[in-house]
């Protein structure tokens, strides 16, 4: 921040109007065994959903609920086949973690505390009693971080026993059991004493090519973000003209 602030004071301003605490991995509330910082759950969304938005206000929310409905039984088809202790994300995350233990070293203290360092100037305080680690990871997403598993190992126990049970199959399932319960048709719906949902009053369209049901860019993204190519030219600022001219 000090360095943007340096280079650029108007972006500095900006970007503190967005609340940093939402954004910045320091400030994230630990035990929520989640460390996803990102939006690609809602861009995943609004690509589902992308066809059923072309539809009117009832058909839209119908399909919406089935395909909802349909993936929460996918998902818990997916959870039952598992058996194994935890989700395979989870374990390759185990893995990984167990695999950089390797490059730790480890020293001893007092009431089970152990200072670990990870190269040359690195180094973290590790508590087994509050299962904590200098580094926040252990504390952010329930999965112990190299400097934990480094102590876990040289004390001859298993890493997988530290998980939060979070990640086990068994939460997988529980989180899927019930899921959406299906519909009857509009025909069977009971009677209430309200005006139906009307339709939207007729009009000429504009002219030209109709637009799409994409979601709209925000202020700051580029219209041409999605595009990956490096040889076209972006439509922006060309100045465009008829046959005759």
């Amino acid at each position: 921040m000090r360095a943007l602030k340096s280079y650029n004071p108007s972006a500095y301003e900006s970007l503190l109007k967005t609340n940093p605490l939402t954004w910045s991995r320091a400030f994230f509330r630990i035990g929520s065994c989640c460390n996803d910082n990102l939006n690609n759950l809602s861009e995943s969304f609004n690509r589902t959903i992308r066809n059923a938005r072309r539809k009117p206000l009832l058909d839209m929310l119908e399909d919406i609920r089935r395909q909802c409905m349909v993936r929460n039984e996918k998902r818990f088809v997916i959870a039952y086949r598992l058996k194994s202790r935890f989700t395979k994300r989870a374990h390759m995350e185990i893995e990984k973690m167990i695999d950089g233990a390797a490059v730790c070293d480890r020293w001893m203290a007092r009431h089970n505390r152990i200072e670990v360092r990870v190269g040359l100037d690195d180094s973290f305080s590790v508590d087994m009693n509050d299962r904590t680690c200098g580094c926040r990871k252990w504390q952010m997403t329930g999965i112990p971080c190299i400097h934990a598993a480094s102590v876990i190992i040289g004390n001859r126990q298993k890493v997988e026993d530290f998980v939060s049970d979070w990640y086990t199959t068994y939460m997988w399932k529980q989180t899927y059991y019930d899921g959406i319960m299906p519909v009857q048709g509009k025909m069977l719906w009971p009677i209430v004493n309200r005006v139906g949902v009307l339709p939207p009053p007729w009009r000429r369209g504009n002219p030209g090519r109709p637009k799409n049901h994409d979601r709209r860019k925000g202020i700051y993204e580029s219209a041409t973000a999605s595009t990956s190519s490096n040889t076209e030219l972006s439509r922006m600022y060309r100045v465009m003209t008829c046959l005759n001219c």
